[in-house]
């Protein structure tokens, strides 16, 4: 018997552990920020920086399909599908480079804890 309470203490503090790291990174400014952590921060910083870019293009050529001449919206509104593609994929790929951040940091917790448990 004391050996199942010995094993219910342990998972129930490990329990408490995880439920106290799963606080700590609530809230999607924390998520988002922790994709800047890691090898791939600055690729990151550029991304954000043509996501900005490519929403500017999403209203300038959104304007210009609205208010010029009808021989020109043809242009205009396949830059506008363009835009709006390139920046789709490109927040695609910043969400993906997050949750694999994310997933990695788990990971290693796992490592840490198996260690632990092993040593």
């Amino acid at each position: 018997m004391t050996i199942d309470k010995d094993i219910k203490q342990q998972l129930a503090q490990q329990a408490a552990e995880l439920d106290k790291l799963m606080r700590e990174e609530q809230g999607l400014d924390k998520v988002l920020a922790s994709g800047f952590k890691g090898g791939l921060g600055k690729i990151m910083a550029l991304a954000y920086l043509l996501a900005i870019i490519l929403a500017a293009a999403i209203f300038y050529c959104g304007y210009q399909f609205l208010t010029v001449a009808p021989e020109q919206q043809l242009f205009w509104g396949v830059s506008l599908l363009l835009a709006f593609q390139a920046q789709v994929a490109t927040k695609l790929w910043i969400w993906m480079e997050t949750n694999r951040s994310s997933t990695l940091r788990e990971v290693k917790r796992l490592e840490l804890a198996v260690a632990k448990l092993t040593g």
